[in-house]
């Protein structure tokens, strides 16, 4: 696992201890560490672990540790603080079906997109003798049958519970011999959309949310790429879906009441049709009676996705950004290993994947596919850390895919220490806090996240050789001007007032200091990079 790792041991420059010949580099705000462990390099580290010199101090700066926080953290720990006024959220089924019972009341039931035929059913002992149909939403089913007095052969069965005996189909609808059942996001909102028109003005206050499920996840121990958008960015996501050859789950919000036949629109050509095949789609119809729904309720869209995941790890993505190419087979193949063979023995970890963006007037260049490519735009001044101040600074990977590492073997990743406003993208286990509700639109909504998972004592690494990007575009215009609207409203929730006070009155007033960061005891803030350092993910 070392060498998974890259973990290498090298000797000692005494050339890098002299300030005179190390390379300068801004370290002025920020600082990284190495996900290993090696023994102190630094003068004054030598002289606290001595015996004779260190003892007292070592002893008080552990008394001190333990005073501020006196417990560890797992990765799978489900007694965590909530957050007040959040919802409860339930996973729905895990695929549409159909339940067919013979008089006898023997039922079975039977999952889509299958053709089955007199075979398969005689098995089920339904074969000819059918009392009832129960079709799920999302599924569209047509049974065959023989001997119908206007001489047609194939029924659609409409959603719910159909009594064979007494329908218009009378008692022929019992003789079939064949079942043709399908389920796609295309049915899916084609039901939604019909929901939608069967509603009253009093039904039109509920929040409806129906989802389609890409199949039966075989194997948990996967990482889901999770997002939420409005039909406006349909297409857009598209883009990101063919980066990610894993799990996929998004949210859709139904901004307006006529978004649905654009979205019935849009899954009508089977290229799109085709483009979405294998993710798992939630269709989200909020209160329409209420303007608050003009308010994009940006993190309750991720929970809703989250809760319908099924892998043990869940990244959060936004629909603009796309993964590199080599993301999910890193994650697959690297980091999950690495996880399961340390399983027990490493903390609360948030994975953080470095963000970039394209400048405006590149549209033309394709995203690059290695972080070579990535490192040639960066000095080209094409690419760029999205939010380069506190929002993805923290992050160090402007500095990092500016240096190519010195040493055969990368490490896996490098930690940075919590940072207030970072809003960094990461993988986590499905356990961990999901996002405040409260929070909508843009603003907070990833910051408040970083910070609650800070005050769980999480730590944050760093992933290397690894990204996500985006193109600069114009300013997202939402459905119906409902941005607009709502950044004009008086806000209700915001990060820097009621989310600060409530965090800090469940966790403490040092809610913001990097309780989790391993690098802490070494004096975080006032940690230095040299250029062996830089390049290799030590400090």
């Amino acid at each position: 696992m070392d060498k998974l790792l890259g973990r290498k041991a090298t000797s000692q420059n005494s050339n890098l201890d002299n300030d005179k010949n190390k390379p300068f580099y801004n370290n002025s705000r920020r600082h990284y560490k190495r996900f290993s462990s090696s023994p102190p390099t630094n003068a004054w580290q030598r002289r606290l672990l001595s015996p004779a010199k260190g003892i007292i101090p070592l002893i008080a700066l552990v008394f001190l540790f333990f005073m501020l926080f006196p417990s560890g953290g797992s990765s799978k720990k489900s007694n965590r603080i909530q957050l007040r006024e959040q919802p409860t959220y339930e996973k729905h089924a895990s695929s549409c079906s159909v339940e067919l019972c013979n008089p006898l009341n023997k039922c079975s039931t039977w999952l889509p997109n299958q053709r089955y035929n007199w075979s398969d059913l005689s098995k089920a002992g339904v074969f000819r003798d059918l009392s009832t149909i129960n079709v799920s939403t999302g599924c569209d089913l047509r049974i065959k049958v023989e001997g119908r007095v206007d001489g047609g052969e194939w029924l659609t069965i409409p959603n719910g519970l159909t009594e064979c005996t007494e329908t218009g189909y009378g008692t022929k609808c019992r003789n079939f011999v064949e079942l043709d059942l399908k389920a796609d996001i295309l049915i899916m909102a084609t039901q939604m959309k019909n929901l939608m028109k069967g509603l009253d003005k009093s039904s039109q206050s509920q929040e409806i949310i129906l989802v389609q499920h890409a199949g039966e996840i075989l194997d948990t121990m996967d990482v889901t790429l999770i997002s939420q958008f409005s039909v406006n960015r349909l297409e857009t996501f598209a883009k990101a879906i063919k980066s990610w050859s894993g799990p996929i789950t998004a949210a859709i919000y139904l901004t307006n009441a006529e978004d649905i036949e654009e979205l019935v629109e849009f899954f009508s050509v089977q290229k799109n049709l085709e483009a979405y095949d294998g993710v798992t789609l939630a269709l989200v119809k909020p209160n329409y009676l209420s303007n608050a729904h003009l308010a994009y309720p940006i993190n309750h869209l991720r929970n809703i996705a989250i809760t319908e995941s099924s892998t043990e790890y869940i990244f959060v993505l936004d629909a603009d950004f796309s993964p590199s190419i080599n993301l999910y087979g890193y994650l697959r193949n690297k980091l999950l290993p690495f996880i399961a063979y340390q399983s027990g023995k490493i903390p609360a970890t948030a994975w953080v994947v470095p963000c970039f963006a394209l400048r405006e007037g590149y549209d033309q260049i394709p995203l690059p596919d290695s972080y070579d490519e990535l490192r040639k735009l960066v000095g080209r001044d094409i690419a760029y850390i999205t939010d380069p101040g506190a929002g993805h600074g923290p992050t160090l990977a402007t500095e990092i895919a500016m240096v190519r590492p010195l040493l055969l073997g990368n490490p896996l990743a490098y930690e940075v220490c919590f940072e207030s406003q970072w809003e960094p993208y990461y993988i986590l286990h499905r356990s961990a806090p999901l996002y405040d509700v409260r929070f909508k639109n843009q603003g907070g909504d990833k910051q408040a996240h970083a910070l609650h998972l800070n005050a769980e004592k999480f730590r944050f690494m760093i992933l290397r050789e690894v990204f996500m990007m985006h193109k600069d575009h114009s300013k997202m215009i939402w459905p119906d001007g409902g941005f607009e609207k709502a950044q004009k409203a008086i806000k209700k929730w915001n990060y820097f007032d009621e989310f600060m006070h409530e965090i800090e009155s469940l966790y403490g007033t040092n809610v913001r200091w990097p309780k989790g960061c391993t690098a802490m005891a070494i004096g975080w803030q006032d940690q230095r990079r040299d250029g062996l350092g830089l390049a290799a993910g030590a400090a």
